[in-house]
């Protein structure tokens, strides 16, 4: 019986325990009072048309059940779907959720129907990108002086694999070996979709059409139309988004870290273990990381970002890390649109930033902004951390969501400039340009789709 190395036989791993890591401060945020007034106390169970517009409700393939309160302010939305019920967390993720079920329908409705995909991917595969991989693998090259052009950064790649390991969003080492996982990304690229997206039944069915690319000789066609959003949202935000598309369909996950971690170590200043605990953090995505690092880097005159990323180290979630790419995104539109940033800032375990003028910037990503006494508790020791640093000018919270009017009359009272519902505005933004499909590349793994 023939021995597999150990690279092919590994697996990505399961997803780890939520909450095993260290608390965040971010947690304090629905802390409620047992005594009630002058507090409040979060609804445990909303009613989907108080909260959510007609069209985010329901809609072809989907509908919002139930919304709950979860952890940290964000609210819990159960979508139920013709496949079976899935949650979100955040009203961004909400957003993410639909347009990948609506992506889904446009798939249906295009006919792109199953075969007999693996036996024939199996008989494709040396066609494949990997084949050369694979001959690293089994016929190991003794001196660097024989490996050929491009192996060389593949053997990074393979190297990578075996140390630092896969996440649980990530497919298995065997998957990317033979092409597979190329032509996930190539299919994730050309519908707008995240390849790494946690929702189940979109990994399944880009699993099922990566095999179907791999087959070979076999017509898959998509109108571009038939996928809703089109290419030509504008984005005002960032111009970062198609890049990181890009990137994301191709380079392999190892690739992306390797590139990451340079970038975090050469750029930001961060230093080596941190660098790694990031690049190797079982709750961020390949696509999750390349969020947060490409937009921290779009501000590339904002100093101290080494801060940031020691904070998001802290999150024990999939909602927590979710909320970081956020935060950045947020941070980046303020300072594009309102006031340039010069600083990030650590404060209290929440972080911040300081403008060149000398203001304040506090961003948080929740949905609805209680006053409870959490909520106070943030603001006293924030209001402390400025108090100590005495050399702030005015004081900025960014809210994705918005707040109840008992919060906000008592954030004001403290002296605090509000921008609420940025997920209307500069958020959406960009998620409409991240959601839209990319036009095809000639020669490319699905030269026929958008024909």
């Amino acid at each position: 019986m023939a021995i597999f190395p150990a690279a092919l036989l590994a697996c990505a791993p399961d997803m780890p325990s939520p909450g095993s890591g260290p608390a965040s401060h971010y947690d304090i945020l629905d802390e409620a009072n047992a005594h009630g007034a002058p507090f409040q106390d979060p609804a445990q169970e909303l009613d989907p048309a108080a909260v959510l517009a007609p069209e985010e409700r329901e809609g072809k393939g989907f509908r919002v059940r139930s919304i709950r309160n979860g952890p940290g302010l964000l609210y819990v939305y159960s979508i139920e779907t013709e496949n079976g019920t899935i949650e979100a967390q955040g009203r961004g993720r909400l957003r993410k959720r639909i347009r990948e079920i609506q992506t889904l329908e446009a798939l249906r409705e295009a006919d792109v129907r199953d075969r007999d995909v693996y036996a024939l991917a199996l008989a494709n595969a040396a066609e494949a990108p990997a084949e050369g991989g694979m001959q690293l693998i089994f016929h190991p090259i003794e001196t660097t002086t024989n490996i050929p052009k491009g192996i060389w950064a593949m053997a990074r790649g393979y190297y990578e694999m075996t140390e630092a390991g896969r996440t649980y969003l990530e497919d298995d080492y065997f998957h990317e070996l033979i092409g597979f996982g190329k032509a996930k990304r190539e299919w994730a690229y050309r519908i707008g979709v995240d390849p790494y997206s946690s929702n189940p039944q979109l990994q399944a069915a880009l699993d099922r059409l990566a095999w179907l690319s791999l087959a070979g000789g076999m017509s898959v066609r998509l109108p571009l139309m038939a996928v809703p959003g089109g290419a030509s949202i504008a984005l005002t935000v960032t111009n970062t988004s198609d890049d990181m598309k890009r990137e994301l369909r191709d380079e392999t996950p190892e690739e992306i870290r390797i590139q990451n971690r340079a970038t975090l170590l050469d750029t930001f200043g961060v230093d080596e273990a941190d660098a790694t605990s990031f690049v190797e953090h079982p709750w961020y995505s390949p696509s999750a990381q390349l969020e947060i690092v490409d937009t921290l880097s779009a501000m590339d005159d904002v100093e101290n970002k080494q801060s940031f990323i020691e904070l998001s180290l802290l999150v024990d979630t999939p909602a927590e890390a979710y909320s970081f790419t956020r935060l950045a995104i947020m941070f980046q539109a303020f300072h594009e649109h309102i006031e340039a940033l010069e600083e990030f800032i650590s404060a209290d375990g929440f972080i911040a930033a300081r403008t060149r003028e000398g203001d304040f910037v506090l961003p948080l990503n929740i949905d609805f902004g209680y006053w409870t006494q959490g909520a106070a508790q943030l603001v006293e020791r924030i209001d402390d951390e400025i108090r100590r640093r005495g050399d702030i000018r005015r004081k900025y919270t960014l809210v994705s969501g918005v707040l109840s009017s008992q919060a906000r009359d008592e954030v004001e009272r403290r002296g605090w400039t509000i921008v609420e519902d940025i997920e209307a505005t500069w958020l959406k933004e960009f998620d409409a340009q991240a959601f839209a499909p990319a036009e095809p590349d000639p020669g490319r793994i699905l030269p026929e789709i958008g024909s």
